[in-house]
């Protein structure tokens, strides 16, 4: 899969021109401040799917685009009407139609601006469903979908019949949506401080049909370890997340320590929103609440499964050790696809 080793937090794909691709609120792609620059001439025929890739992964290449070759076939896929690079694959001698290649041609000087794959297609796939995508919201790492795997393996020993679990941060749904495609015995509700991150999720929800189980909430867990709710978008409007329980709390939180922030890659601070990273000075100011939530709304025997930096497994093991009173075991780290500390499960004690 396209970036599967992030080296480091959240950080992938190379420098960003400010030379700037943009979306509109429909989701159409706009090129701004330079004119697409033709690989060939207007009285020629138009390329073939193999030529065009050759043309536009050398250009990459040769701009420092990172992956020159993955970048321009997932754009072709999507330009010819395809998810699957195998169906590129097998079209490489098949001509781009004139409207195909004027097309491509806008959205390759996208990728030259370093906006990310995702973005410029407006979808992506995760673990097995597809997400529609839109900046600023957070892309969703090919890692998270290790943490939904560990969520599923322990709701498939956890006995209940029907398990609540409360996704903190949402972005795009990818978490809730993944968790609930898979496990048709959960009832999910995702909540996101980001209100277009709530609405990006509705939609990824009503696409997979998955309405019934996915409540998407616009919330903001607070300092104190409470929940502050603004709407329910879709759900109970009674709904009251500082008196309900749950069987499984997930998060990927911001995690990056506010110092690391300015060295990460210039696309990532032109095009997400820093707020999905940024983890204050130790990385900790979201997942300290966290846990006095979890606290206080998991079920005994409940699980809360996190993604983190690597630094803080050891923190959340000395936090639950510390403060016996909020009943919180420390039970486990997991390795992501690179072998680092990158998720944590912790128990709710009886």
């Amino acid at each position: 899969m396209l970036f599967r080793c992030i080296s480091s937090a959240r950080a992938f794909l190379g420098v960003v021109s400010a030379e700037a691709c943009t979306k509109c609120s429909n989701g159409k792609i706009i090129t701004s401040f330079r004119p697409a620059q033709r690989l060939f001439a207007t009285n020629v025929q138009c390329p073939t799917v193999g030529e065009i890739i050759e043309q536009w992964s050398n250009r990459f290449k040769n701009e420092g685009i990172p992956e020159p070759v993955e970048s321009i076939e997932h754009i072709v896929a999507h330009v010819i009407g395809t998810s699957k690079i195998l169906d590129v694959v097998n079209a490489r001698n098949e001509r781009l139609t004139v409207d195909q290649h004027n097309m491509l041609d806008s959205l390759c000087e996208c990728r030259l601006s370093r906006m990310p794959v995702q973005y410029i297609i407006g979808e992506w796939d995760f673990r097995d469903i597809n997400l529609k995508l839109v900046p600023p919201i957070f892309i969703p790492r090919p890692e998270t979908e290790m943490l939904v795997h560990y969520t599923l393996k322990a709701l498939s020993t956890s006995g209940n019949e029907r398990r609540e679990i409360l996704e903190i941060g949402c972005g795009s749904g990818a978490i809730s949506l993944a968790i609930a495609h898979a496990d048709k015995t959960v009832n999910c509700i995702a909540i996101d401080s980001n209100l277009q991150a709530c609405e990006l999720t509705k939609i990824n929800r009503d696409r997979l049909d998955l309405k019934d189980r996915v409540a998407v909430v616009h919330a903001t867990l607070k300092e104190s370890g409470t929940i502050e709710l603004s709407d329910v978008l879709n759900g109970p409007k009674d709904l009251d997340l500082t008196s309900r329980s749950f069987d499984f709390i997930v998060s990927n939180p911001p995690y990056v320590p506010t110092k690391q922030i300015p060295g990460l890659n210039p696309e990532i601070k032109l095009y997400e929103d820093l707020r999905a990273l940024d983890g204050g000075d130790d990385g900790l100011k979201v997942i300290k609440p966290l846990l006095k939530y979890a606290a206080t709304a998991l079920k005994p025997g409940g699980r809360l499964f996190l993604e983190v930096d690597t630094t803080h497994p050891e923190y959340i093991q000395f936090f639950t050790t510390k403060y016996p009173v909020l009943k919180l075991q420390y039970e486990h780290t997991y390795k992501d696809f690179c072998n680092n500390d990158r998720f944590v499960e912790v128990l709710k004690l009886p």
